[in-house]
């Protein structure tokens, strides 16, 4: 048995718990067999490490691979189970609204509604829940008559979701025929050479940023978040679609109301736009002055020297990084002010030596067991992460059984997925899940109190022109 170590940018606290549920609907009728042979292909021929198992060591008591040097007869190395529902996807009345939305913001069913729908009711939640010698993979296809969800639970420790991109990418090219690429990380710490020195890092203020508290400041911070949902016990969780033309729209507006504004201005994104919008939505009921630590992850594959982009495509595990502005809010912010800030941010931290020391700072919140919170005390947080960029190149229809009415239509695949702990409170962050031609899906909550506010304005301000 090969026994590997989990790196440190693996185990944050809560990294360590979590499974990563994934759900990708595509418009095609797949074939059960030849995807299970690809998987299973992979991982017996390839890339072996996701056949192992993820158990706590007995001497260091943190988390390591143990990985079969032969998968003898029997060994079971993914959990798979399949589904035949003999009707069409859209006779699924939530199924139906997730992937066929209209020309308007339309707040759809919830993260939780499909995963009962679409996964397993005896899979793991948490990594906690998982019965002895669990295999790190879980794969479950519901398969209708015109269309196919493919449902995989990943341990975050194993990979981040464009890690799970990867390892997708990977498993459908061998169904295709394609050797998948060889696998970065195997066995090695692949982050720790992006580290700052020590000296460097001691000196530099990350007040506002990813950083060890002392036990009073994180004291404090959890204080206010628990004080929050104390106030607001009750929230309400939606899957929101924001069309395409909407967001390229805002995203028009903001940039020229930010070359009228200042002398130089950075380009805005439609991950600044989406990021501004949940922002202003998740404060609507709260009229009161505060300041927000606003953070977005980086996706670091491709940016940073370990992980170049001709072979970043085998690396599964996690790689991010963490911009954060700080700013003060209040009720009239404007949308613009607020994705400038987060594109400030995100400049920032694109920067090599920001790089360097978030890296050092993400593993050293790891090595001291904190919770990683990006807030600071009295401040109010909220998170963005964006996936989009994960499901770039996946294409499940050459696994299609048979040609469906919907093949060759230019239906494009739709991901959703979650990843956080049961009855962990969604308000502070947004995920932008996926995008299409059509727009974005993105996974948004807020407390009970703020949705008439939310749902009021999206019916008289549906282009959010008074945002």
């Amino acid at each position: 048995m090969e026994a590997i170590p989990v790196p440190l940018s693996d185990r944050p606290n809560p990294v360590d718990n979590l499974r990563t549920r994934t759900f990708f609907i595509s418009r095609n009728r797949l074939d059960n067999d030849i995807l299970k042979r690809g998987l299973d292909t992979l991982i017996r021929e390839h890339w072996r490490k996701l056949g192992g198992r993820l158990v706590t060591s007995q001497e260091t008591k943190q988390l390591e691979y143990h990985v079969p040097h032969m998968f003898e007869e029997g060994y079971v190395l993914f959990n798979w189970t399949s589904k035949i529902v003999e009707n069409s996807i859209h006779d699924t009345e939530e199924l139906s609204k997730l992937i066929s939305p209209g020309q308007k913001i339309d707040l759809l069913p919830s993260m939780d509604e499909i995963d009962k729908l679409l996964r397993p009711s005896d899979w793991p939640y948490e990594r906690k829940h998982e019965p002895p010698n669990s295999p790190l993979l879980y794969v479950h296809l519901t398969i209708f008559n015109d269309s196919t969800a493919v449902a995989i639970s990943c341990p975050h420790t194993v990979a981040d979701q464009s890690g799970l991109g990867n390892i997708v990418k990977a498993w459908l090219g061998l169904v295709e025929g394609r050797p998948p690429p060889a696998m970065i990380g195997y066995s090695d710490d692949v982050l720790a050479s992006e580290e700052s020195n020590i000296e460097s890092f001691q000196k530099e203020d990350r007040e506002g940023r990813m950083r060890v508290r002392n036990r009073w400041d994180q004291t404090l911070v959890v204080a206010g978040i628990v004080l929050d949902l104390v106030k607001n016990m009750k929230e309400e969780s939606h899957v929101v679609f924001m069309p395409i033309q909407l967001v390229q729209s805002l995203r028009e507006r903001i940039t020229k109301t930010l070359a009228d504004t200042y002398e130089v201005a950075p380009d805005i994104s439609n991950g600044d736009v989406l990021t501004a919008v949940f922002t202003k939505l998740a404060q609507m009921h709260d009229e009161s002055k505060r300041t927000i630590d606003l953070s977005q992850t980086i996706n670091l594959r491709g940016r940073i020297p370990s992980l170049p982009k001709e072979t970043c495509d085998g690396f599964i595990h996690n790689s991010v990084h963490y911009a954060t502005s700080t700013f003060q809010y209040n009720p009239s912010t404007p949308l613009h002010d607020i994705a400038l800030y987060n594109r400030k941010a995100i400049n920032k931290a694109l920067e090599e030596s920001d790089i360097k020391s978030g890296v050092r700072a993400l593993r050293e919140v790891a090595q001291h067991g904190q919770v990683m919170l990006i807030c600071e005390p009295f401040h109010k947080l909220y998170s963005a992460s964006n996936w989009c960029g994960a499901w770039q190149g996946i294409d499940f229809s050459k696994a299609a059984k048979e040609p469906t009415e919907n093949s060759g239509d230019g239906q494009e695949l739709i991901v959703l997925g979650q990843s956080k702990a049961a009855r962990t409170p969604g308000r502070n962050r947004i995920v932008i899940m996926c995008r299409t031609n059509e727009g974005f899906w993105c996974d948004f909550a807020a407390p009970l109190k703020a949705m008439p506010f939310i749902r009021e304005h999206l019916a008289s301000d549906p282009l959010l022109e008074r945002l």
